[in-house]
């Protein structure tokens, strides 16, 4: 794998007008020295997106999402950390040389870069089948039937697979793809019973999906031939570069509309994703194939804030829906669904009654409590209360996913009111629920950044410091002159401050800060990122020195408690105890003398 010397890391760093670089993506105003705006990674109607240009960072204090323009090219264009340094610098004219550290990996990036180049080509072919070919007019004819015109095949490079396997030999021949490479990436299946490698996809009708940087990473084929038993769709098979459970089709060409309308379409196909964009509804997506991830959840919680679900109005269509609103309910986004007409899709609905009849379903669309009670309900015989409690069981699983209080407390009312009975019987159905179910890790995970959570696990004084050490070069220089490795070892909640503790940069240049935060983990340097952002901590080395005595104490205690613990061990030998005893004393006089250095601080 390649590495980008610090040295060019700085270079372009120091090159590049961070609030320019954001401006051309977010709309920005001055706020004093910094800069303001909606934050694009979520939905938000006051701005708490903030560009600091004096440390070339960036941090929203609504969502926590943080770091330099490196970090920021990354999250906002879907790119890797070298694609968004090449994209920058050559925005700078800075010519980037990069160093081989590993070769297996350097093989791995290269692989992976011939995977995309066969599917952006094979596409591209696919696509000239489609438009041109002989071969394909029993393709062109189901697209004519479907009312998918010339310029829409076009748009999304709808393509058609042949049925010959000459042809994609000649095409792979042609671009010097080698038969393992298309294997690998797919496109090729190995036969073990004939010994040879044949097309995956054969006289289907091509679908490219792509990334969210809109490269195609893999294809979803529809079958033209109505008489034939293989799958109406096949989908691409798992590869370095493509995962089913974290791809939503039409998610690079919706992700700004998603952002721009605070929310998000989820249908169930393609060709419905395709014809709701062309329609005028372009914050439409689809799964691929596979229920609802929490990969999917985030990727939309970071542009919206309500997701509505167009599925078939049968018993599958609702099991879908009820899946997918389990994995976002907890994250905070409010979960619609839109009722189709029974035997209706999207497509068909807008090819008989146009558009205008699509935008009215959406208005109609029910939050999905109600839509449960009123579509599940009517196939219950609710006359009798054993039933609607027992009803009121299974509903009481899915309110208790919904991530805020005042909406649960809503919803139990709601469904109490339209099942018809007591809300206190509600409320001990939701309390049976949440002890069966527990807390949703889901929740947690999507609602709260995990630079928060990193942040939320550190001692109060060692956040303290990390902000005094930031701030303050007489402040990190004294720290990096103090010993640590205790401390840092035995005393949770400090891995932030030992980051900075052991870092090397030069507090004064931001520059050096940020290329120290572009070498950590996301969560690590959205942490940090937020840190810098906070207000500068007063006090200098003096309360520097107060906050490192209070968590040598910290430290002391934990010790000593940890070998009381010990002591009430009932197996414990008395030759061991009378060693642990005198360990304790002796931690008992050094933790008096440290209370008494830190009432008494240096000056």
């Amino acid at each position: 794998m390649a590495r980008i010397p610090e040295e060019t890391l700085q270079q372009v760093l120091a090159s590049t007008d961070i609030v320019e670089l954001i401006g051309r993506s977010v709309k920005l105003r001055r706020a004093g020295t910094n800069w303001v705006g909606l934050c694009p990674f979520h939905n938000e109607k006051s701005p708490s997106f903030n560009v600091r240009p004096s440390t070339n960072s960036y941090h929203c204090f609504g969502c926590g999402a943080g770091g330099n323009a490196f970090r920021f090219v990354m999250e906002h264009d879907g790119l890797t950390f070298m694609e968004a340094v090449k994209r920058i610098a050559e925005a700078a004219g800075i010519r980037i040389q990069e160093e081989v550290w590993d070769a297996n990996a350097e093989k791995d990036a290269k692989i992976r870069s011939l995977m995309i180049r066969a599917h952006q080509e094979l596409a591209a072919w696919y696509h000239q089948l489609l438009m041109k070919s002989p071969v394909a007019e029993d393709a062109r004819a189901y697209l004519k039937g479907r009312g998918i015109s010339a310029a829409v095949a076009k748009n999304w490079m709808i393509g058609y697979a042949p049925p010959q396997a000459q042809l994609l030999r000649q095409w792979a021949t042609k671009h010097q793809f080698g038969q393992q490479v298309l294997i690998d990436a797919g496109i090729l299946a190995f036969s073990e019973e004939r010994g040879d490698a044949y097309p995956r996809f054969r006289h289907r009708l091509m679908f490219p999906i792509r990334n969210d940087n809109g490269e195609v990473i893999a294809f979803s084929g529809r079958i033209l031939d109505k008489d034939a038993k293989a799958a109406k769709y096949l989908n691409s098979p798992e590869t370095p570069i493509f995962t089913k459970s974290k791809v939503l089709f039409g998610f690079d060409k919706a992700k700004r509309p998603i952002s721009k309308a605070g929310q998000a379409i989820v249908c169930e196909g393609q060709i419905d994703t395709i014809m709701l964009h062309e329609a005028g509804f372009p914050n439409t997506v689809a799964g691929q194939g596979t229920a609802f991830t929490e990969f999917h959840a985030k990727a939309l919680k970071r542009q919206a804030d309500e997701i509505v679900l167009c599925y078939d109005s049968d018993n599958a269509g609702f099991k879908a829906a009820e899946k997918a609103y389990q994995i976002l309910a907890p994250t905070g986004l409010i979960v619609k669904v839109a009722a189709l007409p029974t035997g209706e899709d999207p497509d068909s609905l807008i090819r008989k009654e146009g558009p205008e009849a699509f935008a009215e379903l959406l208005k109609k669309a029910r939050d999905f409590i109600d839509y449960q009670v009123e579509v599940v309900g009517t196939r219950r015989n609710m006359e009798e209360m054993r039933e609607r409690v027992r009803f009121g069981e299974e509903m009481a699983v899915n309110i208790r996913l919904l991530e805020s209080p005042v909406a649960r407390e809503t919803a139990v009312q709601r469904v109490a009111m339209r099942l018809g009975i007591p809300e206190e019987t509600m409320r001990k159905l939701m309390a049976r629920a949440e002890k069966a179910g527990g807390k949703s890790t889901v929740a947690k995970a999507a609602t709260e950044h995990p630079g928060q959570q990193l942040i939320a696990a550190q001692d109060r004084n060692a956040l303290l410091l990390c902000q005094l050490a930031f701030g303050d070069a007489q402040v990190l220089d004294w720290l990096r002159q103090q010993p640590h490795e205790d401390l840092l070892r035995d005393l949770p909640g400090t891995e932030l401050l030992g980051l900075i503790w052991r870092g090397q940069f030069d507090p004064v240049d931001p520059v050096a800060v940020n290329v120290f935060l572009t070498g950590l983990d996301p969560e690590e340097e959205a942490a940090l990122t937020q840190i810098l952002h906070q207000s500068s901590a007063m006090g200098g080395i003096a309360s520097a020195q107060h906050a490192l005595g209070a968590l040598e104490i910290a430290r002391l205690q934990m010790l000593k408690q940890r070998l009381q613990t010990q002591l009430k061990h009932p197996k414990l030998e008395a030759e061991d105890a009378s060693e642990i005893q005198r360990e304790i004393m002796a931690l008992h006089l050094e933790l008096q003398e440290a209370q008494k250095r830190i009432l008494k601080p240096q000056g």
